[in-house]
């Protein structure tokens, strides 16, 4: 229900999301693989700050940083779990990050020291 979100929202307002593990749908794996249009599952805490129009959870290439791939498609969110769909990724380590946009119209990437990783097909 609603209750057990709204609770977690409001500890801090600058409260920054937490990524602890990333669970692959596809691939049954938790360390850190990623499959390309699988759906997956985050862990972590304030997740629920994706709730808001003005955070969106992005992927950036670990090998080209201008490389940023926000992902859309978001199922469901609480403060301990996103569940997502990813988009198209070519093999190679993605860093996940999050785009916040600035009351002046700015955004701000901010990202998290997790590594995924897409496998060679």
């Amino acid at each position: 229900g609603l209750v057990g979100s709204e609770m977690c929202i409001r500890d801090r307002s600058d409260s920054v999301p937490v990524i602890i593990e990333v669970y692959d749908l596809l691939s049954g794996k938790h360390d850190g693989t990623i499959t390309p249009w699988a759906p997956i599952i985050v862990s972590g805490s304030r997740l629920d700050m994706y709730a808001r129009d003005t955070v969106r959870l992005c992927l950036v290439s670990a090998t080209d940083a201008k490389r940023v791939i926000e992902i859309g498609h978001i199922y469901k969110y609480s403060c301990n779990k996103v569940i997502l769909a990813l988009p198209e990724l070519e093999p190679g380590g993605y860093v996940p990050a999050f785009k916040i946009l600035q009351e002046d119209g700015s955004t701000l990437l901010q990202v998290l020291s997790v590594l995924w990783n897409v496998p060679d097909k």
